[in-house]
């Protein structure tokens, strides 16, 4: 098994100084894994999709620019 190193905010050390019997570690590798396989499979996804970055970014501020109006505050 190979060892990872990382640098936590000093508020989150506090919190997991309060609570040693939990095992932050396998905590931490649960997270990781979690996230690695949404990575895996959006990579999987990506690489069938036909879309192309163009294509994706154009839906994407377009996405965002209807988000923006539907949600903006009416002037007063």
């Amino acid at each position: 098994m190979s060892k990872l190193t990382i640098e936590i905010p000093a508020e989150l050390k506090e919190i997991l100084d309060r609570y040693p019997e939990v095992q932050w570690g396998h905590v931490a590798e649960k997270a990781l894994w979690d996230f690695a396989r949404k990575v895996r499979l959006a990579d999987q996804i990506a690489a069938r999709s036909k879309l192309s970055e163009n294509a994706a970014e154009s839906i994407g501020r377009a996405i965002k620019v209807g988000l923006r109006r539907r949600y903006a505050k009416p002037a007063r």
